[in-house]
Parts: structure tokens; sequence; C-alpha cells
């Protein structure tokens, strides 16, 4: 509390290009900086104790459903061997997120100038990203729906935090308020409320998004290129780092929902199911429940499809 009213009285203590790094010594914007930095830098490793809704993002913490795998139940035993062996490669050898990126960067940059073709002909995102076709496939159909469903998240939430960012930084730049001070506070805010999103009461969610929890939301990792977008105004160092890395965050997420969109829906990976989860982070809210009309039945669509 002390600090916080030290922050209130005093506006020099977030006087970033006085007071941060080495030369100023320890003070509160280095301990800002700190906090931020790891928070951001823990959405990178695969085997951070952090939430599945943010680790859903890598191949170990996705389990196949029927609607996933096809071949029969061995099919998915085998596959879901494969998954342990992939997890327990990753832990002897420390593989990051940042490695996996790399890559898969590194994977498509061969590929750059028939991708560029593909899309011009037909602007199908469905193959911009192909992933591995053999046992674990997710036909076009349903690849459909997953981006389409996913789309329908994430496209409110852009224009919202664009037009809401905008409308708030026009109205401290006419009151005359919009300086480093004001903009680290506004960042400091969004960290808090981000923590009170997850666990009592998301409007995202509520109102944009309609995703039933934390554990399923399309846009988990995007937390951090939130929180850094006060830092717009901050600059320097300090401001420009973190945006860099959230950035990184965010384009890492992204890769990974454009290439395995099947990792990001229950439907898809059981290990975003109410019956697999441990995070329990809608304890205090309840779980929001969508209608079954809301959301269509893969597994119903690919027996169907079979029949056919």
């Amino acid at each position: 509390m002390q600090q916080v009213q030290y922050v209130i009285q005093i506006p020099q203590a977030l006087d970033v290009r006085a007071l941060f790094g080495i030369s100023g010594g320890l003070n509160f914007v280095d301990f800002l900086f700190a906090a931020l930095l790891f928070d951001f830098a823990t959405k990178f490793f695969a085997r951070a104790h952090i939430s599945v809704g943010s680790l859903k993002q890598y191949r170990i913490y996705h389990i196949p459903t029927l609607a996933t795998v096809r071949g029969d139940k061995e099919a998915m035993r085998e596959y879901r061997r494969e998954i342990v062996e992939t997890g327990k490669a990753m832990a002897v050898e420390g593989r990051s997120a940042l490695a996996e990126t790399y890559e898969a960067l590194l994977e498509r940059g061969a590929n750059l100038a028939m991708m560029a073709r593909h899309f011009l002909q037909d602007v199908d995102f469905l193959h911009v990203f192909s992933f591995k076709e053999d046992h674990l496939t997710v036909d076009q159909q349903i690849r459909a729906i997953l981006y389409r469903d996913r789309a329908r998240e994430v496209v409110p939430v852009i224009i919202f935090w664009v037009v809401e960012n905008a409308l708030v930084a026009m109205l401290l730049l006419h009151m005359g308020w919009l300086n480093q001070q004001t903009a680290l506070l506004w960042c400091l805010f969004y960290f808090v409320f981000d923590m009170v999103c997850v666990v009592l009461w998301c409007p995202l969610q509520l109102i944009l998004m309609r995703n039933r929890c934390c554990t399923t939301c399309q846009i988990f990792n995007w937390d951090a290129i939130m929180v850094a977008t006060p830092l717009l105004f901050v600059g320097g160092w300090f401001g420009w780092l973190l945006i860099a890395l959230a950035s990184a965050v965010l384009v890492r997420w992204e890769l990974a929902a454009l290439r395995h969109p099947e990792r990001f829906d229950e439907r898809t990976n059981a290990r975003l199911s109410c019956a697999q989860c441990d995070d329990k982070l809608c304890y205090l809210r309840g779980p929001f429940r969508l209608k079954r009309e809301e959301r269509v039945d893969l597994l119903e669509l690919v027996v169907s499809t079979e029949q056919k």
C-alpha cells in the first residue's frame, strides 16, 4: 500500500528515463520491468508451470479426440505414445518455443514463393500453413470450421482493442496527461486487470468471445501484447524491449494457431475438456455454457462424412 501511495504522490517514481537501469539504482520501474519480462518469457517454454490455456499451443499438450485422429483406436494410442516420447525428448533437450518456432519458420522459408502464389490464386488461408497429414489429420471441412469459429472470437477483440486504446490515448492527449508516467500506470492497470479477468470476470469473454473458459480461450497469450500496448508511449529500452518480446509471444501463438488449429479447440483436443482440467480457473465465476446449436459437433460431422 505504501508503494502505491509513493507512486501516486511522487510521479517521478515512474520516470523511466531517469530511474530505469543500473545507473538509477533499484527502483519501482526496475521491479515492474522484471515482473513483465518474467511473465512474458514464461510463455516461451512448454514446461513452464502456467495454465494449459497458454500451453495448448504445444504438441505435448494435445490429446487427440476421435474427430482428430484418422484411423482406429490403435492409431490414437500410437499417436499418444508419440506425444509422450516427444515430451520426454523436449524435457531432456530443454527445447523451447523459440526453437520450435525457428524450425517452423525455417521449414516454411523455402516455400514462400509457392505460398504466395497459392494465396493469390484462391486466398485460401487453410493451405498456407499446412501440417503433417499422415495418421493425425484434420480434414478441410473440419479445419474450415475451426478457423471460422476462431475468427468469430478473435476478430471482435482485435477491433475492440484497437478502438479502445485509440480512444483512451486521444482522451489522455486532449487532457494533457499522455506521458511516460501515465502510460506506465496504464500498462500496470492492464497487468492487474488481466489477473481479474482470469480469476473473477472477463468482459472480453462474456461480451465478445463467448468461449467456455480461459482454458479454451483463443487469445490467452495475447495478454502480453495487450499489457505492452501502452508502452508505445514510453519507448526507450524499457518500452521497446517489452514490446518486442510481447510481439514475439503473439507471433509464436498465432503461428501455432494457424498451423495446428486442432490444438486450440476442445472438440479436437481433449486436454481442454473440463474432465482433463487441473487449473480450475473458472472456480469462482463458473464456466460459460454455450448452447448446443452454437457449436458444430465435429464427431458427428466426421461420421456423416465417412458414411457418404
